[in-house]
């Protein structure tokens, strides 16, 4: 594979992709689970060690390593100290026994696109309108601690730090507590004047493989409504405890479970839903439990639609609890809104690919992601590479390393585009 330069755009080199491949394997093995996927939950000790191997990473080529007060890692390249960033990146924390490309393709990815742009425009005697970062945000998967995107979050200000800190794992361990133990606890938030922000990531889906397509250019997002339900019922012996007085709150949530598929059936392609997460006390063979915890979600292209479907749930929850004699209380609700993604970048995206001869579509992204955040407020591009037969949070999830290398080229060269040529792209969006 060679390298296109010209005087209008730079992509990645082969030695470009040589780094990415022994940066990429490097963190495969932190981590890693033995049927070959990666289990680094945030900010745990393999997240931690993960963070050392990127900080040093960076520190190696001259970037500037700042991490902020909620974990969030960034790699500056300062060209100028009065101009704004292009950030690039995703995250490096995992689910449970997860894959290694969700996420931590996108960081890695970043790193070296911004290694490479800086390398080359200096070599070139070229000083960019903007200056490049690449980030490491914390929290995206949700997985240890809730919500989800609490790294992005708090950087939007949607969040504040105290509210991240505080959120606690099964274990009860604060975020804010567990950051300082792997020594990613910084002091305060980085004030980083942002010009855009580019996010590429395994698509978690099959539209590019089935289509034959090398990129997606995701256009819109999902709306996602995100509950935590509580049922309390009454602890008893399930020997002697006649079955019509027992208050069984895993019955409950049994019933709940099945409503949620049966509301997401109601809409078709319309809505997706699940139940992730069970949690059950006192989690014994021999007692009618006492309390059920469900983590539900209901994603869809609409928010009136999830509106109507959350008013349905709880009169469904209601029910459900008067019937098993339980309570229930909706612990915590959070509507993500649907976004668009920046079109001035969009169409950047789509004519680079055109110029590097790679096949490139329109996306949509039902997952979140961090660049959701970012879009709030700030010019936001993501990309997608496929993923084989649509398969992510597993450890079989993969992506062909061709694959992974054109989303290199093409992220290297829109971030050249965007920090060189950014009143042609961005209409010289500052902020």
């Amino acid at each position: 594979m060679s390298s296109l330069s010209t005087p209008d755009i730079i992509t990645a080199t082969e030695a470009d992709l040589a780094a990415f491949d022994a940066l990429f394997a490097h963190s495969s093995a932190i981590g890693t689970t033995a049927n070959g996927g990666l289990h680094r939950l945030a900010a745990s000790a393999e997240d931690g060690a993960m963070r050392d191997a990127f900080c040093a990473w960076l520190g190696e080529r001259g970037f500037e390593v700042r991490v902020d007060a909620v974990g969030n890692v960034f790699g500056l390249v300062t060209f100028n100290p009065s101009a704004p960033y292009v950030l690039c990146g995703s995250h490096l924390d995992s689910q449970p026994n997860a894959g290694r490309f969700d996420g931590t393709y996108g960081v890695l990815a970043g790193a070296v696109a911004v290694a490479s742009v800086t390398r080359q425009l200096r070599e070139r005697g070229e000083t960019p309108a903007f200056n490049l970062a690449v980030v490491n945000w914390t929290n995206e998967e949700g997985a240890r601690f809730q919500p989800s995107l609490i790294g992005s979050s708090t950087f939007m200000g949607s969040l504040s730090v105290a509210e991240a800190c505080s959120s606690r794992d099964a274990a009860g361990i604060t975020l804010g507590d567990a950051l300082a133990q792997i020594g990613y606890r910084g002091e305060a938030m980085l004030d980083v004047p942002v010009a855009a922000y580019l996010e590429l990531h395994v698509e978690q889906g099959s539209q590019l493989e089935n289509q034959g397509l090398a990129i997606g250019v995701v256009r819109h997002t999902w709306a996602a409504l995100k509950w935590r339900v509580r049922f309390d019922g009454e602890q008893n012996h399930t020997g002697p405890a006649p079955m019509a007085v027992r208050r069984d709150a895993l019955l409950a949530a049994a019933h709940a479970i099945v409503a949620v598929k049966a509301e997401a059936e109601l809409h078709g392609l319309h809505m997706h839903s699940s139940v992730g997460r069970l949690e059950v006390e006192p989690n014994s063979p021999n007692v009618v439990p006492a309390l059920a915890r469900l983590l539900v979600e209901f994603r869809s292209p609409s928010t009136p639609l999830l509106a109507a479907a959350g008013e349905r749930f709880r009169a469904t929850l209601a029910d459900i609890a008067a019937r098993t004699g339980t309570t229930f209380e909706i612990e915590h609700a959070q509507l993500r809104e649907p976004s668009h993604l920046h079109h001035g970048l969009s169409e950047l995206a789509h004519a680079t690919c055109a110029e590097l001869a790679l096949p490139c579509g329109d996306s949509v992204t039902v997952a979140g992601h961090d660049a959701i955040s970012l879009s709030r407020r700030y010019p936001t591009s993501l990309l997608f590479v496929p993923s084989q037969g649509g398969l992510s949070h597993n450890e079989a999830e993969f992506t062909a390393t061709a694959d992974l290398h054109r989303g290199v080229r093409l992220l290297t060269a829109l971030l050249y585009r965007a920090c060189c040529q950014p009143g042609r792209y961005l209409g010289g969006a500052t902020s």
